[in-house]
């Protein structure tokens, strides 16, 4: 209410400088009203209230590779987790969205499942058929229709949303990733097949043995991989306890600061214990063939000398990257958390 009326008397004020204020006066008023009017946009921009559902507004771009993206698309997942914890019913709203990028949507897909498991037996979350097409169909192709019972309509197909395969499971589940690879794996030169594969299950591997390691979670998982524009895309999802937590239980801590030296980084934040365990080699099961997903998927980049892998886990990012036979890496740390790990690879099918 004292917002409402501090608007209302920014503009009786900017009337009366309109008739006797000026340029500067003027202008000045224009200004504090519309900050005003921004201020309040930004703190409803995500939800309003109907037929006692919250109807949260879907944000524009649901994106992990955009910094500003990011941060509002964690929100945005947060903002949708505290409503169901407070057994808010909750309607989403896709009216003005336009983009959802792969790494951002599996976030999205494993957030609205775990939710959805946590009231099995009552509907808390319904959402309305965007208005554009396309995320329709990215909403189709996902399974996220099927995830929340929604009747589909008939859409146009996109080639940039069609090639995307979806698979989720529990525990170690590589058949259902392998099954959903066949056509993909046809298609990759014999070298790359055998390394594919071995960095893809290594990756899953590692994802049920250290990201739910030491909790009671289930061992959850989601993937999309698919073949665009001549190169293998894989993304893995868990929302487990992060790499930046599970490292210092299945390390020790002097491996750690060897390794911490040994590529020049000054503290151990969530970025720089990502860039570790990409470095790193065997778990806490001290077999020589578990834990080396990451090294495997850097092997890979290394051997066809294309391609990237990014890793998103908890408020840390780190990519590790090849393009036009150089070497590149950067981290980052974060404002939000993903409450979780998200894997992202790509490499070449046309390599020799």
């Amino acid at each position: 209410m004292k917002k409402r009326k501090l608007l209302s008397k920014l503009k009786k004020i900017l009337k009366n400088t309109l008739k006797s204020g000026n340029d500067k006066d003027i202008k000045k008023n224009y200004l504090q009203i519309d900050k005003k009017k921004r201020l309040k946009h930004k703190n409803n921009r995500f939800l309003t209230v109907k037929n006692k559902k919250k109807v949260i507004l879907v944000p524009t771009c649901l994106d992990y590779y955009d910094h500003g993206n990011y941060n509002l698309t964690n929100k945005f997942f947060k903002k949708i987790k505290e409503s169901i914890l407070l057994k808010q019913k909750v309607h989403l709203n896709f009216d003005r969205t336009e983009k959802i990028t792969a790494s951002a949507m599996i976030s999205f897909i494993s957030e609205i499942s775990l939710l959805c498991d946590m009231n099995p037996t009552e509907k808390y979350i319904s959402f309305s058929h965007p208005k554009n097409e396309k995320i329709e169909s990215i909403l189709k192709q996902v399974g996220f229709y099927e995830l929340l019972h929604k009747v589909k309509r008939e859409t146009k197909e996109y080639d940039d949303v069609s090639y995307w395969n979806y698979s989720s499971g529990v525990n170690t589940d590589s058949k259902k990733l392998a099954d959903n690879m066949d056509d993909i794996e046809k298609k990759l030169s014999e070298v790359a097949q055998r390394k594919l594969y071995k960095g893809f299950t290594e990756a899953m591997a590692n994802c049920v043995e250290h990201a739910y390691y030491d909790t009671n979670e289930p061992t959850r998982w989601w993937a999309f991989s698919g073949i665009k524009d001549n190169k293998l895309i894989v993304v893995i999802c868990d929302k487990g306890i992060g790499i930046p937590k599970s490292l210092p239980l299945t390390r020790t801590e002097e491996l750690i600061d060897n390794v911490k030296n040994l590529l020049g980084l000054s503290k151990l934040n969530d970025s720089a214990l990502i860039k570790i365990a990409a470095r790193m080699g065997r778990t806490r099961t001290e077999k020589g063939n578990r834990g080396k997903g990451l090294k495997d998927i850097k092997s890979i980049i290394d051997i066809l000398n294309e391609g990237s892998l990014t890793i998103h886990s908890n408020f840390g990012y780190y990519a590790y990257y090849r393009k036009n036979g150089q070497l590149n890496d950067k981290k980052r740390e974060q404002k939000t958390s993903v409450n979780g790990t998200i894997i992202e690879w790509a490499i070449p099918i046309l390599a020799d």
